[in-house]
C-alpha cells in the first residue's frame, strides 16, 4: 500500500508512485546504502556489527529471524564499497548454497540497477561485480580450504553452529589467511548448535567477552506476532521443550534426543558437609585412561546412609608431558589431600591398557580394578538412574566432571561418545560410569559399635546408677521424715 506522502512526492516530480519508489531504491544503491532492504531486528545486527571492535563478530539469531538475509546483503554491499574486494561466504553444507544462499541474492538483487548487476559465474561459484570485486560461495562440508586466500575483505560462515569443523576451519584456514589483514572482517552467524560442547559456544562465548556479539531471540523479530511464535513452540514440543529453547531462545542447550545423561540437573552439584560416619564411608577412584584424549580421575565416596555417590575432586592429564611415573606420583597426592590418611576401598579404571595398571600396581603400589565395560547402553544407564533420583552429588571445583555430564552428547549414531574440545571424548563421564558400576553399595561400612567407647559408656552407666540411687535415698527421707 502506497502511503500519500508517496502520492504527492509523485506528483510533484510528475512520476507515478512505483516509478518514484523504484527510482529511489536505485538511489539507494547508487550510493550503497542498503540498509532500506533490512527490519528493525536486522538493522539492530547490523549495528553491532558495524560497532563491533574485534576482527571476529559472532551473531546468536533465532530461527526466521532473516540472518541470512543479513548476512548478504553485507557481503553485497562490501563488495560494492570497495573494488577488487575478496569475499568468502561460506554455509555448512554444499546443498545450502542452491537452496538458500542464492535465492537469498537473487532476492536481495531484485533492486539493483542492471548496470550495477554482479554477474554469477557457476563454474567457479562466484558473482563478480562491475568494479572487479567477488563473493566467493563455498559448501564447507565439501571445501573448506576454499576459504583461503592472499587477500580476503570479509569472511562470512553461515549456520556456524552447524559446520562440524569450526574449529579447524578458524584455526588453520581463516586465522592464516588474515593474520596480516586486521581489518578483514569475519562474521559467525547461526542458531545454537545442537549441543553445546560444539566449538561455535565457545567463539559465542570470546566474541560476548570481547564486545563483538549479539543475541536475537524470536521475540526481538518485528515480523512474528505471538500468534507466530505459540503455533512454533507447539510444534517444537512446547514453550520449555529444548527444541524450543534452543531455536527460538537462543540457549546453548543440549538436545535430549543426543545427551547422554538427560537425567543430569545443576541442583546436584553441592559441597557437601561430613555427617557423623563419614570417617567409616568407602573411599573410591575412579579412572579413564586416554592417550589422544585425557586420562581423567575422580575422587569421592559412597554416603552408605543417604545411598548417594559423592564426588569431592578431580583431576586430568594428557600430552606427551604424561608418563606413569608422574600419573603416579599425582594420584598419591590428591588421594592424601582428599582423603587423608584413609585410604581408598576400591580403585576402578577400564580395560584398555593393562600394561599401565600392572605398573602403578607393581612399581608404585596403586591397585585399579580393570571394570566390565561390556554393555555401555547399560553402564550410561546406572548413571542415569543414580543422577535421576539425585544420587550423584559433585562438588563445584569438579568442573569438568560437571560440563561432561551436563553437555555430553552421543555421536549421531548413538554408538559412542561425542568428541569435544573442551571435553575430549567426556571422559571424566566415563571414570564415573566405571565407577558406579563397582561401587559396593550393599556393603555396611558402619560397625554396630560406632560412636560408643566402652569405657565411657560404663562411666556413664556408673553416674547413671549413682544418681538414681541418690534420688531414691532422697525421696525415702522425704516419705519417713512426713
Amino acid at each position: 500500500m502506497v502511503s500519500l506522502k508517496t502520492v504527492e512526492l509523485a506528483k510533484k516530480f510528475n512520476l507515478t508512485p512505483e516509478e518514484l519508489i523504484k527510482k529511489a531504491k536505485q538511489e539507494k544503491w547508487y550510493r550503497n546504502n542498503l540498509s532500506y532492504l533490512l527490519h528493525s531486528g536486522q538493522k539492530v545486527i547490523d549495528e553491532h556489527y558495524r560497532n563491533s571492535p574485534g576482527q571476529l563478530f559472532v551473531g546468536n539469531i533465532a530461527r526466521q529471524f532473516g540472518k541470512s538475509y543479513w548476512a548478504v546483503t553485507t557481503a553485497i554491499q562490501t563488495a560494492r564499497s570497495k573494488a577488487k574486494a575478496r569475499i568468502k561466504y561460506g554455509t555448512a553444507f554444499h546443498s545450502d548454497l542452491v537452496e538458500f544462499i542464492l535465492p537469498t541474492f537473487d532476492i536481495v538483487l531484485q533492486d539493483c540497477p542492471e548496470s550495477q548487476r554482479p554477474k554469477f559465474n557457476r563454474k567457479h561459484s562466484k558473482f563478480i561485480f562491475p568494479n572487479g570485486s567477488e563473493i566467493k560461495l563455498v559448501g564447507l562440508d565439501r571445501a573448506p580450504n576454499s576459504l583461503r586466500g592472499n587477500t580476503i575483505d570479509l569472511i562470512i560462515i553461515d549456520e556456524a553452529g552447524f559446520v562440524t569443523n569450526l574449529q579447524y576451519i578458524y584455526t588453520s584456514v581463516i586465522v592464516p589467511a588474515t593474520l596480516h589483514r586486521p581489518n578483514c572482517k569475519i562474521v559467525f552467524i547461526s542458531t545454537p548448535p545442537s549441543t553445546p560442547v560444539h566449538p561455535f559456544s565457545d567463539f559465542i562465548q570470546r566474541a560476548e567477552a570481547e564486545g563483538c556479539y549479539v543475541k536475537l531471540d524470536i521475540y526481538q523479530n518485528p515480523r512474528i506476532t505471538q500468534k507466530d511464535i505459540d503455533r512454533m513452540a507447539k510444534e517444537l514440543g512446547g514453550y520449555t521443550s529444548t527444541t524450543f529453547r534452543r531455536e527460538c531462545l537462543c540457549e546453548l542447550i543440549t538436545d535430549d534426543d543426543l545427551s547422554i545423561i538427560p537425567e543430569w540437573s545443576d541442583e546436584c552439584i553441592q559441597e557437601v558437609a561430613p555427617d557423623t560416619y563419614h570417617e567409616v564411608y568407602h573411599r573410591y577412584v575412579g579412572m579413564d585412561m586416554g592417550t589422544k584424549h585425557f586420562t581423567a580421575l575422580i575422587f569421592g565416596y559412597y554416603d552408605f546412609k543417604k545411598a548417594s555417590l559423592v564426588i569431592e575432586d578431580e583431576f586430568h592429564m594428557s600430552g606427551p608431558t604424561m608418563n606413569t611415573e608422574i600419573l603416579a606420583a599425582t594420584i598419591k597426592a590428591k588421594e592424601k589431600e582428599v582423603f587423608g590418611e584413609t585410604k581408598p576401598f576400591r580403585r576402578i579404571a577400564d580395560n584398555n591398557n593393562p600394561h599401565l595398571i600392572l605398573d602403578l600396581s607393581s612399581i608404585h603400589n596403586l591397585t585399579f580394578i580393570e571394570t566390565n565395560k561390556e554393555n555401555l547402553d547399560a553402564m550410561v544407564n546406572e548413571v542415569r538412574i543414580m543422577c535421576m533420583n539425585k544420587q550423584v552429588l559433585i562438588h563445584p571445583r569438579c568442573k569438568m566432571l560437571i560440563g561432561c555430564l551436563k553437555y555430553g552428547v552421543w555421536t549421531k549414531r548413538r554408538d559412542k561418545f561425542a568428541e569435544s574440545k573442551v571435553f575430549g571424548h567426556f571422559d571424566h563421564l566415563a571414570a564415573l560410569m566405571y565407577l558406579i558400576r563397582n561401587l559396593a553399595k550393599n556393603t555396611n561400612p558402619i560397625p554396630v559399635d560406632h560412636g560408643y567407647e566402652n569405657h565411657r559408656s560404663w562411666l556413664m552407666n556408673v553416674r547413671d546408677q549413682r544418681s538414681s540411687t541418690h534420688n531414691s535415698r532422697e525421696l525415702e527421707k522425704a516419705f519417713f521424715k512426713k
